[in-house]
């Protein structure tokens, strides 16, 4: 991981630590998450952000075994 040092508006950081609080993550966690997402918004216009969100934690399922693919037979 790299770290690096980034200038916020108060106001920006306290959105994000609150952000954090609520999604029990901590500050860094939180940073990256909604950087994610405000760029998969970016680069997906046509999708709405809970879209994005889950798409992401479809992923994190898959990963994690919880999910598998379907095929059309099963349909």
């Amino acid at each position: 991981m790299i770290r690096k040092t980034v200038a916020f508006e108060k106001e920006l950081l306290d959105e994000l630590n609150l952000f954090a609080k609520k999604d029990q993550r901590d500050f860094s966690g939180a940073l990256r998450y909604a950087l994610r997402i405000g760029l998969a918004a970016i680069e997906n216009p046509e999708l709405t952000i809970e879209e994005i969100k889950d798409i992401f934690e479809a992923a994190v399922d898959r990963q994690a075994g919880r999910v598998s693919d379907l095929s059309p037979d099963q349909i």
